[in-house]
């Protein structure tokens, strides 16, 4: 396994990279008799502003196809561009899982706004890090949405927050991000919903919504690339989750 970690003006800024430096050199210590089996780890340094590459020269080298990139999304994007000429696209909530959004949930356009009433949650469907607005229907009707593909989904309150993070059709690690921490969501029903997922990739994370202590629902899927780990540590599947993840996106392209 080979990963290109961004730093940002010289420093490690993110905790997923944080951490898979330390599950790196945990295995590194593990297999030091067999140096073969070594990760290999090498840094590329951006600047901080998002579109460093409109002003720096490309930080990325022909060999650098070979290795994993971990950064921002921003960071991935470009790498992706430079080699295969894709942007990552969000998952938002797949259809397999509509049943358990605990919400009125859809895929439309932005066309789709003219006919509903209330409050709404409107994603991007083309593209992570696009555009992520709640929409009162009632009295935004003259609202300029840029037109393109969405999901579209009523909104819910939510007590609690957690992100599940899933290896291989399994659930290993569940993290509190948001909201109360003590009321913790129904892992029967995380289960479900990984069962549920027949298309799922083989590394992503659940993001799970909980309220009034009964009610846990998906709130929204990702891909493992760029992800927040919000203290998920997990040092003997975390470089193969990072690495696996990464190489069967590319292979999907």
């Amino acid at each position: 396994m080979k990963f290109l970690i961004q730093k940002i003006n010289g420093e490690v800024r993110h905790d997923f990279s944080f951490t898979l430096l330390e599950s790196i050199r945990f295995k590194n210590w593990l297999t030091c008799n067999d140096k073969k089996d070594n990760i290999k780890v090498k840094f590329v340094n951006t600047f901080d502003i998002i579109e460093y590459s409109d002003i720096y020269p490309m930080p990325f080298k022909p060999f650098h196809k070979n290795y994993v990139p971990i950064g921002s999304v921003e960071f991935v994007n470009d790498f992706l561009m430079h080699f295969y000429n894709h942007t990552l696209k969000p998952i938002n909530v797949p259809e397999e899982l509509f049943s358990y959004a605990n919400r009125h949930i859809f895929n439309g356009n932005h066309m789709d706004l003219e006919n509903l009433h209330g409050k709404w949650f409107v994603k991007s469907n083309e593209k992570i890090k696009g555009y992520a607005e709640m929409i009162t229907c009632d009295i935004n009707h003259g609202l300029q949405i840029p037109a393109g593909n969405y999901q579209i989904s009523e909104y819910i309150s939510i007590d609690s927050e957690w992100r599940a993070f899933v290896y291989q059709g399994k659930l290993v690690g569940l993290q509190n991000y948001s909201g109360e921490f003590t009321m913790f969501p129904n892992i029967w029903q995380i289960d479900n919903m990984i069962t549920a997922y027949k298309s799922a990739p083989i590394a992503y994370t659940l993001d799970i919504g909980v309220f009034n202590v009964c009610d846990t629902f998906v709130i929204e899927v990702h891909p493992f690339i760029s992800v927040g780990l919000y203290g998920m540590a997990d040092h003997a599947i975390l470089p193969q989750m990072f690495y696996r993840g990464f190489n069967e996106y590319i292979k999907n392209l």
